[in-house]
C-alpha cells in the first residue's frame, strides 16, 4: 500500500442525533484509485462515522432511536457527556475499500453523526487514500 493523498472534508451540522449524507464526498476521494483503501476520521469527542442504508425511514429511525443508546441526563460530567458516549460507541474511525475506482456500497451510505446540541457547527473529516501497488 503506498499513500496517495490526504485530504479533508468540512460540512456545517446541527444536532443532536442529526445524520448527514457524506457519500458524494466520499466517492469523489475514491476516484482514480483502481484498488485501495479510504481511511476517514472524524475530528473532535463528540460526532461519528458510520455505514447506513440510504432508506429515509431507517435513517428517520436512526435518529430517534439513539436517544435510547445512553441517556442524555444525570452524568457527572455536565452538559454533553451522552455525546462523548455515543461518538465513543459509534466511532470516529472509518476504513473503506476501494474496487474498481469506487467504493463498493451496495445501497448503503458513509454517514457522519452529530451528537452535540449545536446549530451551524463546523466538523472536519481527515480522509487518507492508499492504493495497492501503486507507482
Amino acid at each position: 500500500m503506498k499513500l496517495l493523498r490526504i485530504g479533508e472534508v468540512s460540512l456545517l451540522t446541527y444536532g443532536p442525533n442529526k445524520l448527514f449524507d457524506i457519500t458524494e464526498k466520499m466517492a469523489q476521494l475514491a476516484r482514480g484509485v483502481a484498488e485501495g483503501v479510504l481511511l476517514l476520521q472524524a475530528v473532535g469527542s463528540t460526532g461519528a462515522l458510520l455505514l447506513l442504508p440510504r432508506d429515509q425511514r431507517i435513517l428517520d429511525s436512526y435518529e430517534h432511536d439513539l436517544w435510547d443508546l445512553v441517556e442524555t441526563l444525570g452524568w457527572r460530567h455536565p452538559g454533553n457527556a451522552y455525546a462523548h458516549l455515543r461518538s465513543t460507541l459509534i466511532g470516529t474511525i472509518l476504513a473503506l475499500p476501494i474496487v474498481g475506482g469506487e467504493i463498493p456500497l451496495n445501497g448503503m451510505g458513509v454517514f457522519f453523526l452529530e451528537n452535540q446540541p449545536a446549530f451551524y457547527r463546523r466538523r472536519k473529516i481527515v480522509a487518507a487514500v492508499a492504493a495497492a501497488n501503486a507507482p
